[in-house]
Order: C-alpha cells, then structure tokens, then sequence
C-alpha cells in the first residue's frame, strides 16, 4: 500500500456497533480503536483516489456525529515520475497569461 490514513470517528454510544461492523465492510478500511463513542479507522490503500473514496463512503455512514481525517500520507513518488516525464512540463510557459490556463481536473487529462 502506498498511502495511510487514520480516521477519527464520533458516535453515540447506542450506535456503535453498528457503525463498527458497517466500516469492516468497507473497502480499504479497518477498526483499530472502538470506545467510549470514539471509533480510529485506518484506511490503506494504493492512490489518493482510492483513499478519498473510501473516505466518502465513511462519510456517508448513518449516525456519525462526527468524522475527520487525522493523519494522512501518500507515498507520492509514482505520481511524480509521472509529471516529470509527461509532455505537460515540456509545454508549461512561465509567462503565460492566468486567463489562458485551464483546469482539467488532473494534468493526466490534459497531457496523457
């Protein structure tokens, strides 16, 4: 796996189980810690995508008072590789005009 993530949820007692076994259905997610309304999940997965989706379905959990991201890495050498060697950093200008840049969502879109 080459990004982690931990994940602090806030739940109401009552529902805790239930919250505990809906997240080790989840892709990518695991229970480390469940108590006193407190559950640490740990997402591991292969990209940033795949940790932001795995994230959103956390979200979408029923009876979470509250879910925020605590630690985060991503082992982001490949995605750098990528760029260095794309034709995006062959045509990027220094003195292009900001009105004439584009976003497309990931510079892979534009240039791949």
């Amino acid at each position: 796996m080459n990004n982690l993530s931990s994940v602090l949820i806030l739940a109401k007692e009552e529902h805790m189980q239930d919250l505990k076994q809906a997240i080790i259905k989840l892709p990518l997610c695991s229970v480390e810690l469940c108590e006193k309304g407190k559950i640490v999940v740990v997402i591991e997965s292969e990209n940033l995508e795949e940790e932001l989706n795995s994230y959103k379905m956390l979200e979408k959990l029923p009876n979470i008072i509250s879910i925020n991201m605590v630690f985060s890495y991503q082992n982001l050498e490949e995605d750098i590789q990528k760029a260095t060697h794309s034709k995006a950093m062959q045509t990027i200008e220094k003195n292009e005009d900001a009105k004439d840049i584009f976003y497309y969502g990931s510079i892979f879109n534009r240039f791949s």
